[in-house]
């Protein structure tokens, strides 16, 4: 986690007109109007997941306006997806007026005129997504982006978001992370695309699919009996209908799920917590069947053996902390 900004860090005169500036940069250029200017208080957060990205922002009552003229002066290369955490909020776009309680999902489109407030206290968590990976027309995006509940899986991306958010210092910090932004990605695809409707719908529902299976794999990435049948049961499709949608996305199930399981061994290995256990074992824990499977397996994919790759990272620490602990000349 990066926080941005936090009043806290400055003096009570200095609060208010920190918070407005503050606000523009992580978000878009707008006019920010605070409840009580001589109360502000706030708080903001990022984190980063690749070509995705999450901010949080958690502050004291204000209004945040971006006008028509500020859109086409500043456009901005990113459509927000966001849910609100706390407060309900108010909001305008495009014609459209709704408030938006704790939970709900909103579709903030940065390049057009927008109107956001919410009174006291409030926070959201907000998705940003370049728009040139959504792969989808314009227009189909802002008929979507207008009426985002109308998606089979707005629920789906506000848990995705929530998770992005309230687990961000853990998630943001593995090798995972832009995994986690691609599946993001893949999800506000579909969004805009189920919530527009039309001939976009079944690919992006299949686009969906693959990211729920990836999703899957990544949680059972250690359980020796995961399989194409077991992964194609839990999604209530055919394993027929599961490599249909593989060989689609450009990756063999199997050979995909190896490759991941060596590279998180490869990681494991790498660390001075592995250096006295058994490859045996480190075998076993990664979902490999044998020590002489993993071990051709792992040669294969690395050019070396796991116990010599072991043995070269131990050394390289060693080299680390000796030239760390050596006087500056």
């Amino acid at each position: 986690m990066t926080v941005v900004f936090d009043t806290a860090e400055f003096e009570a005169g200095d609060r208010a007109d920190a918070t407005c500036t503050a606000m523009q940069e992580n978000s878009a250029p707008s006019n920010v109007t605070l409840e009580d200017p001589s109360v502000v208080s706030s708080l903001m957060e990022v984190w980063s997941y690749g070509d995705a990205s999450i901010f949080r922002s958690r502050m004291s009552g204000m209004t945040l306006l971006r006008t028509g003229k500020q859109a086409v002066r500043t456009p901005s290369p990113l459509i927000s997806i966001a849910v609100q955490e706390v407060a309900t909020a108010r909001y305008e776009q495009g014609g459209v007026q709704r408030l938006v309680a704790p939970g709900e999902l909103m579709v903030v489109d940065l390049n057009a005129r927008y109107d956001y407030a919410w009174d006291t206290f409030g926070s959201s968590r907000c998705l940003h997504v370049p728009l040139d990976r959504l792969d989808l027309p314009s227009d189909v995006i802002l008929g979507g982006a207008a009426h985002p509940e109308r998606s089979p899986i707005a629920r789906m991306i506000s848990n995705h978001i929530s998770t992005l958010t309230v687990e961000g210092d853990a998630l943001s910090a593995t090798p995972g992370a832009t995994a986690l932004g691609e599946a993001a990605i893949d999800l506000a695809r579909a969004l805009f695309a189920t919530a527009h409707g039309g001939a976009y719908v079944r690919t992006a529902m299949n686009d969906t699919l693959t990211t729920r299976i990836r999703s899957h794999v990544r949680a059972h990435l250690f359980d020796p009996s995961l399989s194409a049948e077991s992964i194609a049961a839990a999604h209530g499709i055919s394993t027929r209908h599961l490599y249909t949608l593989c060989a689609a996305a450009g990756f063999s199930l199997e050979q995909w799920i190896i490759e991941q399981r060596l590279r998180r061994a490869y990681e494991e290995l790498g660390t001075a917590r592995a250096a006295a256990v058994p490859i045996a074992v480190i075998a076993r824990r990664f979902g490999f069947s044998g020590h002489a499977h993993f071990t051709r397996r792992f040669r294969a994919a690395y050019g070396v053996t796991p116990s010599q790759w072991r043995d070269a990272a131990a050394a390289q620490r060693h080299d680390d902390t000796t030239a760390a602990r050596a006087p500056d000349d």
